[in-house]
């Protein structure tokens, strides 16, 4: 016995239908029997059918607010493990290990909480990755403020720390109009 499918009931009704004849009943009949919830009552599937699923948090918000996190962190360690290597240590504005180790961990947690898919957790990882900007941000400031300009080094030394100061605000503007987006559901 050949098995039923979409295709393959389509062109026998079709065919049928020109000879006068109404199979479409017993299709629909043999194709309800295969189905998994045949042996359901009819009160079940109206209920299964009708039941709709909600996250607890904006799945396409929270992930992305979570991946710029991760990608964040991740910018300001290797911009902080090439400017080690690139500049001599008793550079003004030369990044260290201990700068960037609390907002980068502050970031990773963020992207932890985020990945939670909690009602509570969510929303204090994005006020976590809101703050960890902030203090990347503040350390890229001081970064740049601390760096003297000779005007005859173009770009100069303070396009790294320029660049991180506008990523940073970036990040911050991502964190902070997404919590309203994830908070509008509850």
């Amino acid at each position: 016995m050949a098995s039923l499918t979409i295709a393959s009931i389509r062109p026998a009704v079709v065919a049928a239908d020109a000879l006068g004849s109404k199979p479409r009943a017993a299709a629909a009949r043999a194709l309800r029997a295969r189905s998994p919830t045949a042996t359901w009552s009819s009160s079940r599937r109206r209920r299964a059918m009708n039941t709709t699923t909600r996250a607890a948090v904006d799945v396409s918000v929270a992930y992305a607010v979570a991946q710029q996190d991760l990608f964040f962190a991740a910018c300001v360690a290797g911009e902080t493990l090439y400017q080690q290597g690139n500049m001599p240590s008793d550079f003004k504005g030369r990044p260290t290990f201990q700068s960037i180790a609390l907002p980068c961990g502050l970031l990773v947690g963020a992207f932890l909480a985020i990945q939670t898919d909690n009602a509570v957790v969510s929303p204090g990882g994005l006020v976590l990755g809101a703050g960890a900007c902030l203090l990347a941000g503040k350390g890229f400031l001081d970064r740049f403020d601390a760096m003297e300009d000779d005007g005859m080094d173009w770009p100069g030394p303070r396009v790294y720390p320029g660049t991180g100061i506008l990523f940073a605000l970036f990040a911050l503007l991502a964190n902070v109009e997404a919590l309203p987006r994830i908070l509008s559901g509850y």
